[in-house]
């Protein structure tokens, strides 16, 4: 088990001394008050911010920094020094020695009551490290950096987090700026913006503002790792982390009191029940190692990229033929080699010796048309693939952001952040204002408007597309497969009418959300039914499953209720802040601390406020 470290004002962390092993009486669990379950960006994200949610970073430097224009080193981190050289503007920037409210660290707004008792914290996480899946999703599929921007980052605490670590560190050079232009030539690829014209259409245009503000950089892979591992120093977060893979979460209900009211109806009389409204005592979390930990709440950050949630196409369900596994695989088994051979003997291997997508001179056939699949592509070249076909049910489309795009983050409305000008305010307010969940749904594919491709990886892959090594079959699906065991390759039949024949093929086609299908929730529907709607449950505002159910969740499951940017950084950040105000709300009510919270205002005012300077993702 992990040592445990000094506690915080407001946490302590419990040392297991008695865990009980299935099947055995010998001594009692001890009971957390909040087990997080996975170790990934939102449960760093969570963890921080329920280790102190009143008080902000202790070691946070409040001077803000300026957008810088360049990669080079900056000696001089404060802004009264500095004058932007890069934008064109003559506009005056505002003084920026103090933080504005939506710059200052964050804090949950609860009232200054009593202090309730210390809260302990538990996170439990297959590998045993913080973040080690994330790193490994990275690393195996070669991702130079992050799709988002440095103010889209792990530390609920302080915005600038990651500009003062990238100043104090020297890591400037780490940062990737937006491409100036590209112009488009595939005829399958176009820029994913209905309000362009045909011409703006094939072209990605970004201003140089926006390229060269330091606020807008995209970190590096490496530099977000060290990101990570510096949040959980700053913060003491390794002691509450423990290795352990979650099977089973276990709600053990409450007894009620049976309360009887006879009421007379005519002659006869008849007995009415009381109450019947369950509610959770607590939780039995069983571990695959035998251990069974036990929590009054538990947050589920697991992400989407379990084995299981595997989205396979169905022409592969239907192979009559045995196959050599290794000649057709999903992506989520790429993402988690690293990390499984980290903790076994293939420590001296290098990333591209242990996830070998393909040998030399074989034909790879791709399937998906999202930024993985890209990268699955330039991988299969890297490693001497003679021919790859890329496979997608739509258009290739190019995005610089997950969520909304480019041309968006200077456009139609007049939210001004950082000296630019933002576009989402006016989509959130529409969304959190929309009472019907199926109209959110609606809105929150339309946002994410499917796969899309960074023109950062389109620039790379180009050539290979325009010389014919790399094929791309735009509105193409896969009809029928099979192997032929006489020549050890793959024959395929597409929609289109044409075949294929090759020797490998990689599926990047996501994993599937149906929270009825999730295994580790299965228990908790059964006690807890909840309305679902297309895979994507309906859970409450404060992203707990239902009403004397204190499971919370994380990532793509809090869609209906954060937005199409929930999977993201930001979407952590949003979820955090919810999950730790509901848990410390009912902590003060709990202990008979409670009183009403400070500087009430509309949930849609206070759920926009916590984007603030995270739109787009």
């Amino acid at each position: 088990m992990p040592q445990v470290c000094s506690v915080s004002e407001w946490t302590h962390r419990p040392r297991f001394h008695h865990m009980r092993r299935r099947g055995t009486e010998n001594s009692l669990m001890v009971t957390v008050d909040v087990l997080i379950i996975g170790a990934g960006p939102h449960a760093l994200t969570l963890a921080t911010l329920l280790s102190r949610p009143n008080n902000p970073d202790p070691n946070s430097d409040d001077s803000l920094l300026s957008p810088s224009c360049s990669n080079s080193p900056r000696s001089e981190p404060h802004p009264g020094t500095y004058s932007n050289r890069c934008s064109s503007s003559k506009k005056k920037r505002r003084p920026t020695t103090e933080r504005t409210p939506e710059e200052r660290p964050a804090a949950i707004p609860v009232s200054r009551s009593p202090v309730p008792p210390p809260l302990s914290l538990q996170v439990v996480d297959s590998y045993g490290e913080w973040t080690t899946l994330w790193e490994s999703q990275f690393t195996a599929l070669s991702i130079p950096h992050l799709r988002s921007h440095v103010l889209v980052h792990t530390d609920p605490l302080n915005k600038r987090a990651l500009e003062e670590f990238v100043v104090k560190s020297d890591r400037s050079a780490d940062l990737h700026c937006l491409p100036d232009q590209v112009y488009i030539l595939d005829e399958n690829a176009f820029f994913n913006d209905m309000r362009l014209g045909k011409k703006e259409k094939k072209r990605l245009n970004i201003t140089s503002t926006l390229k060269k503000s330091l606020s807008f950089s995209l970190p590096g892979t490496k530099l977000s790792v060290d990101f990570f591992k510096h949040q959980v120093e700053r913060y003491n977060l390794d002691g509450m982390l423990m290795k352990g893979t979650v099977e089973r979460i276990v709600p053990v209900i409450e007894p009620r009191e049976e309360k009887t009211d006879c009421v007379k109806e005519g002659d006869v009389m008849r007995v009415m029940d009381g109450d019947k409204k369950k509610r959770v005592k607590y939780f039995q979390v069983q571990l695959r190692e035998g251990i069974t930990l036990k929590a009054h709440r538990v947050v589920m950050a697991t992400g989407p990229t379990r084995a299981p949630m595997a989205n396979i196409p169905s022409w592969v369900k239907s192979i009559g033929e045995s196959y050599p596994e290794e000649r057709l695989q999903h992506t989520v088994h790429l993402m988690h080699c690293l990390s499984n051979a980290k903790h076994k003997e293939s420590e001296t291997l290098l990333p591209e010796e242990l996830c070998v997508v393909c040998e030399r001179r074989q034909r790879v056939m791709v399937v998906g048309g999202g930024l993985t699949s890209a990268h699955v592509v330039s991988l299969a070249l890297q490693r001497g693939a003679s021919h790859v076909t890329w496979v997608m049910r739509k258009h290739l489309q190019l995005k610089q952001f997950d969520v909304g795009d480019v041309e968006g983050l200077v456009g139609r409305y007049s939210h001004v952040e950082h000296g630019i000008k933002m576009d989402g305010q006016a989509y959130l307010r529409q969304f959190y204002g929309e009472r019907s969940l199926h109209k959110r749904l609606a809105m929150i594919r339309q946002a994410r408007k499917g796969g899309a491709v960074t023109p950062e990886v389109y620039i790379h892959l180009q050539p290979f597309i325009l010389k014919g090594q790399v094929d791309v079959r735009t509105y193409c699906q896969v009809s029928e497969a099979t192997w032929c065991y006489k020549s050890q390759a793959w024959s395929l039949s597409l929609s289109t009418g044409d075949h294929w024949t090759g020797d490998m093929i990689w599926l990047a086609t996501g994993c599937k959300l149906d929270v009825n299908q999730d295994p580790l929730l299965s228990e908790v529907i059964k006690d807890f039914p909840i309305q679902v709607i297309d895979g994507w449950p309906c859970i409450s505002e404060n992203l707990q499953w239902a009403e004397g159910c204190p499971l919370y969740l994380m990532g793509q499951y809090t869609a209906l209720q954060v937005g199409p940017h929930a999977v993201n950084l930001a979407g952590g950040q949003a979820a955090s802040k919810r999950i730790t105000e509901d848990i410390m709300r009912h902590r003060q009510q709990d202990t008979g601390a409670a009183s009403e919270l400070n500087g009430e205002k509309s949930k849609t005012r206070e759920y926009i406020q916590q984007m603030q300077g995270l739109l787009w993702l």
